[in-house]
Formats: C-alpha cells, sequence, structure tokens
C-alpha cells in the first residue's frame, strides 16, 4: 500500500471513530438526561394522584382520578376503577412489590410507555396503584438526533478527506522529492540534493540525505583522484625503469658489440652500475612504500636523546669524507614513535639535504607541550615555491635530470608523507631559493585511549 493511501486512510478512521464516539458520547447523555427527567415527573405525578386518591377515599369517581393513565387494584387483585387499555394491563403485571414503588419502560405499539406502580398507605385492605404515560417523544428526540448527527458526520466527513488528502500529500511530497534524488543518485548522478526548507523531522530527514549525497560524492571523487593517480603512479614508474633500462640495455650493448678501450669500458660499467643502483634504490623505496599500509606496527615511547644518537651513529660514514657540516641536538623527552619507521623518516630528510649543494645540516630535536618536533635543516639550494606542494607526490622531482644522476627516484618524500601519516601527523616545509629548506615533523605524545589499550594488551 502506498504511503500516501496509508496516511488517507488513517487519517480518516481516526476521525471516524472519533467523531462517532463524540456523537455516541453526546446523544446518550442527552436521551439519559431527558429520560431521567420524565422518570422523576411521572413518580412526582404518582406521588401526587397516589395522596389525592388517598385524600378522596374509597367512593373516589372517575372524574376524580382522571381517565386513560390511571389502574387501582385491590388486594386480590381485582380492579377498583380502570383507565388503561388491555394491552398496558398485561402489560403492567408483575410490577407490585410491597412497600416500594417501582416503574419500568415497555415498547409497544403505542411507543414506549412508562409503568409506575406502588401500594396505597393507610388503606385497611392493601390497593395497588399503577399509572402509564407516553414517553415515545424522548425516543423521537434520540432518533431525531442521531439521524442528524448522521448527516454532520457525512459532512464532516467529506470536508475532513479533503483535508486528509492535502496533509498526506503534503508529507508524501518531501519524501516524494528525495526518492528522485536516490534514483538520481543510483544512476550516477552524484549533485541531486533536496531543498531544506523544513524544520521538522523530514527536515531533519533531508538534511542527513544530503550530507549522505555529499559524502557519496566526495568519496567518488576521491576513488575517481585515487584512480587518477594510480594510473599516473603506474605510468611514472613505467617511465622511470625504462629510462634507467633503457641506459643499462645500451651500454651493455656497446660492451658486446664493440671492442672499446679500458677508458671506454670504466665509463660504460660507471653508467651501468650508477643506473642498476638506481633501479635497486627504486625497488627498495616502492617496497616500503606499498607495504607500510599491510604492516602492523608497535609504537612506543622513545627516548629522544637515544633515537638522536642512533641517527648520528648511522650518518657518520655518510659524512666522513664529506665537505659537508653535519649537525645533531636535541632536548630531552619521548617520542611516540616506531622506532624504525622514524628512523626511515629522518635518513630520507638527511639524506634530500645532502643532494641539496648544502654545506651544513642540522638535525634539531624539540620537547614540547603534548609532543615532540624534529627538524631538519639545510643551506642548500631551496625549493621553488611553485614547487613545494607537489614535492610529497611519487615520482615528483624538481631537478629530474640532477636527481636521476644522484640514483634518485622521487619516492623518498612520498615515502615520508607515508610514515607521517601513520603517526597521526605530516610534514612542514619552509624554503626559499638559495637559502636553503627546513623539513619539521611533530610527533604528538601517547593519548589516554592508547595507554588503555597497551595496559589490555600487557595483562
Amino acid at each position: 500500500m502506498r504511503l500516501f493511501v496509508k496516511i488517507f486512510v488513517s487519517f480518516l478512521l481516526v476521525l471516524i471513530f472519533a467523531l462517532c464516539s463524540v456523537e455516541y458520547w453526546m446523544i446518550s447523555r442527552s436521551f439519559e438526561k431527558a429520560l431521567e427527567q420524565e422518570i422523576s415527573h411521572e413518580l412526582e405525578q404518582f406521588k401526587f394522584i397516589r395522596t389525592v386518591i388517598y385524600m378522596g377515599g374509597e367512593n373516589l369517581g372517575k372524574r376524580q382520578m382522571g381517565e386513560g393513565n390511571i389502574l387501582l387494584l385491590n388486594s386480590r387483585g381485582e380492579e377498583i376503577f380502570s383507565g388503561f387499555l388491555p394491552e398496558w394491563k398485561e402489560a403492567s403485571s408483575g410490577m407490585e412489590q410491597e412497600g416500594s414503588i417501582t416503574y419500568t419502560v415497555k415498547e409497544m405499539e403505542e411507543g414506549h410507555i412508562l409503568f409506575v406502580a406502588g401500594e396505597l398507605p393507610g388503606k385497611k385492605e392493601p390497593q395497588i396503584l399503577k399509572t402509564a404515560v407516553d414517553i415515545s417523544a424522548v425516543y423521537e428526540e434520540r432518533a431525531f438526533l442521531e439521524q442528524q448527527y448522521g448527516y454532520y458526520i457525512y459532512g464532516a466527513l467529506f470536508v475532513c478527506g479533503i483535508l486528509a488528502a492535502v496533509i498526506a500529500y503534503a508529507f508524501v511530497k518531501p519524501l516524494k522529492r528525495l526518492q528522485r534524488s536516490a534514483d538520481k543518485i543510483a544512476m550516477g548522478k552524484y549533485s541531486g540534493r533536496v531543498k531544506e526548507t523544513r524544520r521538522d523531522e523530514i527536515g531533519e530527514l533531508a538534511r542527513s540525505f544530503n550530507q549522505m549525497a555529499e559524502a557519496v560524492e566526495q568519496k567518488v571523487e576521491e576513488l575517481e583522484l585515487e584512480a587518477v593517480r594510480k594510473e599516473q603512479f603506474m605510468g611514472d614508474f613505467s617511465h622511470e625503469i625504462k629510462t634507467p633500462m633503457t641506459a643499462i640495455i645500451g651500454y651493455a650493448d656497446t660492451l658486446y658489440q664493440k671492442e672499446l678501450s679500458r677508458e671506454e669500458t670504466k665509463e660504460a660499467a660507471a653508467y651501468i652500475l650508477n643506473e642498476g643502483m638506481r633501479l635497486e634504490s627504486l625497488a627498495k623505496k616502492m617496497m616500503r612504500l606499498l607495504s607500510l599500509g599491510k604492516e602492523d606496527f608497535c609504537f612506543e615511547d622513545i627516548p629522544a636523546d637515544e633515537f638522536f644518537a642512533d641517527i648520528e651513529e648511522t650518518m657518520k660514514p655518510f659524512f666522513k669524507n664529506s665537505q659537508q657540516d653535519f649537525f645533531v641536538s636535541c632536548q630531552e623527552g619521548c617520542l611516540y614513535a616506531e622506532w624504525d619507521l622514524m628512523k626511515t623518516l629522518v635518513v630520507n630528510l638527511i639524506d634530500n639535504a645532502k643532494k641539496a649543494e648544502s654545506h651544513l645540516i642540522s638535525l634539531k630535536g624539540q620537547a614540547g607541550e603534548g609532543g615532540y618536533r624534529i627538524t631538519v635543516s639545510d643551506d642548500g639550494r631551496g625549493i621553488p615555491a611553485e614547487s613545494l606542494s607537489h614535492i610529497q607526490d611519487a615520482f615528483y622531482m624538481v631537478d629530474k635530470s640532477r636527481s636521476r644522476k644522484l640514483n634518485g627516484a622521487g619516492l623518498g618524500l612520498a615515502l615520508c608523507k607515508r610514515i607521517a601519516g601513520l603517526h597521526g601527523t605530516a610534514l612542514t616545509f619552509k624554503s626559499r631559493e638559495g637559502a636553503g629548506t627546513s623539513v619539521s615533523i611533530w610527533i604528538p605524545e601517547r593519548k589516554k585511549e592508547d595507554d588503555r589499550r597497551k595496559a589490555e594488551t600487557d595483562t
């Protein structure tokens, strides 16, 4: 059943029940009140007639007692006086109760008749007095009211039926708009939205729907962008492999096909070695980059002095015979990190600083409220402003020819970005051409939730 029909029918059923209940209550109350008044009036009349008969004695005549509604019986049931119709006598038989006044209403051909019966007081021989009165007008009034209320109910149902249809349509209309927008999204048109004009539950539903549609559209855009990035990544990767492989194959073919001098042979071998090392570096960084999302890393509090001492010891061979100076300083504190990942990140940053034609490279650690900051600075050639937003993209190189000469593949900073993301942070770059570059990473301290999980794991 359609929602419109459900709302319409439900509204009418509730309305019919309410109207019928009100009609029944009002007519019943009115009828009961009128009937009580008639009974009360007739009981008063009965008492009055009984007093008149008592005061008039045994020989009270018809003229004094009236006609048509009085029956007087002796103790043997014999009529002393009768103004009853024959059928009334039969209908009123059996009403007599010693010492009390009784009444009953019976439906007869003439209508509804109210009978009252009781003993006459003060008589030597007990006598029974009965009276009758036609109260059909009370029942006719009830029937008339029922008929009139019936007309009113039909009219009210007609008017309210129209209102119910309007109200049902007003409820269903925004849901129809929601359905059309949902159909558009199902067909791939993710820009469909619903007007948020209401402030009730349907308006809240429209807002929730628009938020959902916005999230779906954003997610689809992200997936499409991710697909483009993957396609571009694969193209760049293929290109980066193709370039050294072409050089290696070319020089290897030269060595194979021609007789070269020792110097020419060494030069060709040097090219092959250099391009082979670049391929090895590319393969290692690719494997590391791809494996980051699949490993379960163990984060811990690392003493800053131990970590920086390890970095300094690792980098000593690279600066031993170099004209570049390497300076390390750190404040006391802890790094909440995965040791090997953070070491990879810092070593990559230092390696980039070495390739930037710098003379002085510094590694600094600063403890702060809520975390620890690591900064790698150099006084090299710097990074152009237009390149700062792309340097963390895979295979992006500011100076491709120079990077390839130094076995660069454009994956170092992409790897650093991924590692920073795993630590819930990001790299911050400050650079100016000819004045050097500074790269920093803020490592947040361990959260209470992490402490709780670690405690649960230990137990």
